[in-house]
């Protein structure tokens, strides 16, 4: 099963990278989004979720003594691919999301494994400096086992709301799924996120955010409301590359579940390349 799950998660990352990169070789510059004025563009660009460029996201949450399992440990890893894709005249950012889990409910022993991947295609539109996009959302059950994942298949949709200013970002951006199919016997439900996206920006790059997942999921009964305030520094390089670390704080104002965690750290490491026409450094 292991080897099955590679195989996706391979096939699924080549094949968008290789949309990006046709893009590239053709010299078509992806579209536009616009990301505020003055200095902070840099910064705006970084921590767009869906600005026009190949974007590679290594994340990770460490939720010390969740609900029900005081004293363990849960964490998890997620490898995020984005990539914008303009066609058919319709602006588009398509994500790839592979968790990778390892829950506070083993003791002794392998714990860790991979999740349910998820991919959902934003269809982008700009009215008046705020980007709107919606698209169909699905996961697949690649997870290792019940504790990992739902599973079941799951589809659903994703929409954002964002607007950039000269200080900053300010947005949302919800996920729903609903399980559909699958052959093993785990409950029937449904998850919906919702995530604030709050960014304050100052010199040479360094930002303040907030951007807790408020998370509730039927599933396993499991509603969580996190509020984060953290840091980060964005690099920009002469071709347009885009390098930005981060760390945030989160802590629940509301909780509730086995697993549910009381407060946890996130941080990362985002990266993105232009796809259109590589800028040049002088």
């Amino acid at each position: 099963m292991l080897s099955k799950h590679t195989i996706i998660l391979v096939v699924g990352l080549v094949s968008f990278v290789g949309s990006a990169r046709s893009q590239e070789t053709s010299g078509r510059p992806a579209q536009n989004v616009d990301t505020g004025s003055g200095a902070t563009n840099g910064t705006n660009e970084a921590n767009n979720p869906v600005n026009p460029m190949l974007t590679i996201d290594l994340q990770n949450y460490f939720v010390p003594s969740p609900e029900g399992y005081s004293g363990r440990i849960g964490d998890q890893g997620l490898l995020r691919v984005s990539v914008p894709i303009d066609e058919f005249g319709l602006h588009q950012f398509v994500r790839v999301i592979l968790p990778i889990d390892a829950t506070a409910t083993e003791q002794g022993g392998p714990n860790t494994g991979v999740g349910d991947l998820t991919v959902y295609d934003l269809v982008l539109f700009h009215a008046h400096g705020t980007t709107i996009g919606a698209g169909p959302l699905i996961a697949a059950p690649t997870a290792r086992g019940f504790a990992y994942g739902s599973g079941k298949w799951q589809a659903g949709a994703a929409g954002i709301v964002l607007k950039p200013f000269d200080w900053g970002l300010l947005g949302v951006l919800v996920n729903y799924e609903h399980t559909f199919s699958g052959n093993n016997s785990g409950p029937v439900g449904q998850e919906t996120t919702v995530q604030p996206i709050i960014h304050y920006n100052f010199h040479h790059g360094f930002y303040l955010r907030s951007t807790g997942v408020w998370t509730f999921n039927s599933y396993y009964h499991v509603h969580d409301i996190p509020l984060g305030f953290g840091v980060g520094k964005v690099w920009k390089r002469s071709n347009g590359d885009l390098v930005n670390l981060y760390i945030e704080p989160q802590y629940s104002v509301y909780q509730s579940g086995v697993l549910s965690p009381k407060w946890q750290i996130f941080a990362g490491a985002t990266f993105k390349f232009p796809v259109g026409r590589r800028q040049t450094g002088r």
